[in-house]
């Protein structure tokens, strides 16, 4: 798989977790950005400005193909974070009612997103 494929599938899984219950859609975009300034070298900057996760930047990269590293790194992390509170909430009855999900539909989207 390649590394624009890999992003492609986590933002994928991202999407289904956050549309587990309302969402603005700007938690869906992720962007890198090719910056020219100044006469100097262009750089490479990944970023996500959505509300259920913090707004984010990364360091200015050399290449895209860093940014879309980080880029790749930032969401896997965020879709690991979602399936380890999907785990800890499979038992908590309060947690369930609030997302409006059965035990059954939580543990079907955690493998989902695993």
């Amino acid at each position: 798989m390649t590394l624009e494929e890999e992003i492609i599938d986590l933002t994928d899984k991202w999407y289904r977790y956050v549309g587990m219950d309302h969402h603005k859609d700007r938690d869906c975009h992720w962007y890198i950005t090719k910056t020219y300034s100044y006469g100097q070298e262009p750089y490479w900057m990944a970023s996500h400005h959505g509300y259920r996760s913090e707004v984010w930047y990364s360091p200015k990269c050399d290449t895209e193909e860093l940014a879309e590293t980080l880029l790749r790194d930032k969401i896997k992390k965020l879709v690991e974070e979602a399936i380890w509170y999907l785990k800890r909430d499979l038992d908590d009855q309060d947690a369930l009612d609030w997302m409006v999900k059965t035990k059954e539909q939580v543990e079907q989207m955690i493998k989902e997103l695993s």
